[in-house]
Parts: structure tokens; sequence; C-alpha cells
């Protein structure tokens, strides 16, 4: 039993069943770590992300609403420099009509110790408009303020007041409020020029009624008829019957010239088959062949004298 238990461990495993050599392969390695981007670890980042803020204006305010801080903002939003702004007060650039309700409510955060939200007009530096009076007024801009008082945990005594000025509504509201504002009015002057049509094709059916009924009461030889027809400027012969008629015959009338074919002359002359029948130019070279013609044939028939007889 030794022997042959010997024998069979001293057999070699085939290739297929043999353990895979880890040596060859070498360890698995890890999987590598993302490194997660955190903006706090930037130097100075509060100071970036106060300086880059452009959609709303950042406050520091005493007890009294004297602006001590001003962020930059201000100045792509109302077009003030914050140091315009530093050391003034901020009810100054308010409305009239909205300083009384933002003192109230700010003195009732700071006694109460709770946020306030207020919205009030605040003045654009360089825009203007005109007024109902005719009078030129800066143009206002609605901004919704939200700020909370700081204490000091120790003492409870007020430090600043910390706010923060955006425009109401949004930028991207104010946008499509624009867009919402500029399809109305589009749609309205659409049906405006609709109506405008209609009113010129009902004066132009109008003034071709009137023209008909003229020419009907005219009689056949052009003379008065009870008034003068001519004299009002009405046009009663067939000749002169108003612009209006005369473009609306001749755009009804196509002509086409028998010798070159030209559909377009500034005027059509007699030929050979009839009035109307050849252009401007060829009326004119056809008319001087048959006056020469008509020439040649009166001297053909002319006595020896040189004068022509009439028989009656």
């Amino acid at each position: 039993m030794s022997a042959s238990s010997s024998s069979s461990s001293s057999v070699p495993l085939p290739a297929s069943t043999a353990p895979p050599d880890e040596g060859a392969q070498g360890p698995l390695s890890p999987a590598k770590e993302i490194p997660v981007f955190e903006f706090t670890k930037r130097k100075r980042w509060a100071d970036l992300l106060v300086t880059e803020l452009n959609d709303a204006v950042i406050l520091v305010l005493s007890s009294m609403c004297q602006v001590w801080y001003c962020g930059n903002a201000v100045t792509e939003l109302l077009g003030w420099r914050d140091d315009e702004l530093v050391d003034g007060d901020l009810v100054d650039l308010m409305n009239v009509d909205d300083r009384v309700s933002f003192r109230t409510s700010f003195a009732e955060s700071v006694r109460s110790k709770t946020e306030m939200l207020v919205y009030a007009r605040l003045q654009c530096k360089n825009e203007f408009y005109v007024a109902s009076d005719y009078r030129s007024a800066p143009r206002e801009v609605l901004f919704e303020i939200r700020g909370r008082p700081h204490f000091l945990p120790e003492t409870d005594d007020f430090q600043c007041y910390f706010a923060m000025a955006q425009p109401y509504p949004s930028r991207n509201t104010a946008m499509l409020n624009t867009f919402l504002e500029l399809k109305m009015e589009n749609e309205r002057l659409q049906q405006r020029v609709a109506q405008l049509r209609a009113q010129s094709q009902a004066l132009d059916n109008a003034g071709d009624s009137f023209f008909s009924s003229a020419e009907s009461f005219a009689p056949a030889d052009g003379s008065r008829a009870g008034f003068d027809l001519g004299a009002a400027g009405l046009g009663v012969d067939g000749d002169d019957d108003g612009p209006r008629k005369k473009a609306k015959r001749l755009a009804a009338e196509q002509h086409v010239c028998v010798t070159c074919g030209r559909t377009d002359s500034p005027e059509w002359r007699k030929g050979p088959l009839g009035p109307k029948t050849l252009c401007n130019a060829c009326g004119l070279r056809w008319a001087k062949k048959a006056r020469k013609t008509g020439d040649a044939e009166g001297e053909g028939e002319a006595g020896p004298g040189g004068s022509s007889s009439i028989i009656f």
C-alpha cells in the first residue's frame, strides 16, 4: 500500500489540471481612488465665493441700515460701484414708498433676532425713464432682500447685519416674462396688420363700385348729365376713367408682337394685322416703311408736270 501510494503521488499532473502560477501574473493591483475636488480646499475660497457671486448683492449693514460692505455684483445689477454705496444709507437707494416698510421689518428683525424677508425697489444709476408727467426718473428694479442679525454669543451684543439682495423675479424668470410679452405683442401686431388689410380691401372694393356707378350714369357722348363728372375729377370719358381703372385695364390686357414676339413694351403700335399688334420698335419701323412705300406710290401716280390730278 505504501509503494502504490508513493508511485501514484509521483505521477505528474497534466497541464490542464495544474494550479495557476500566481508568481507569473503578480498580485492584483488595488483600484485607484479618484480624487474628489473640494472647493473649500482652494486658497481664500471664501473671498472667491463672495467676489464671483454676480446674481446677488452681499451686504453688511449696521444697526441704522448704514452700508459697511457691498458686493461687486451691484455694479452689474444696478450700475453703482461698491465704494459709492459704502458708508451710505441703504434706504436712500430705495423707492420712497418702500422705505418705511423696510425700516420696520429691519428693526423687527434686529429686535427679535429673526430672519428678515422684504421686497424693495432699488434705483439704477445710469438708466432713466420718462414718467407719466413727462419728467425723468431713475429706473428701478424690484429686489428680494433676505437678512439676519449677528450677535456675539457671550455678551449678546449686536455686531452687524448680513443681508443678500437679488432681483425678483430671477433673471431666468425675467427672460421668460420678456419672451411672453414679446410673443403677445407680436400676436397683437399680426391681428392689427390683418385688420388693416381688410380695411384696405374694403376701400378698394368701394372705389371700384363708385367708378363703375359713375360710368353707368355717364351719357354715351360724354356730355353733361345733371352735373359735370369730368370737372369733379370722376373721369366720365372712356380714355380717362381714373388711374386705378386704367392700371387694372392695362394689367388685364396682354399683347404679343407679331414680328419679334415681345410681350412687354412701353407702347403697342398699329401693324399690318391691326392695332396693337406690334411693339414700339417694330411699329415705328413698319410705319416708316409704310410711309416710304406710300410716297413711292404717290410719285408713280403723279403726272409729268409733277402734280397729281384729281378726277371727280
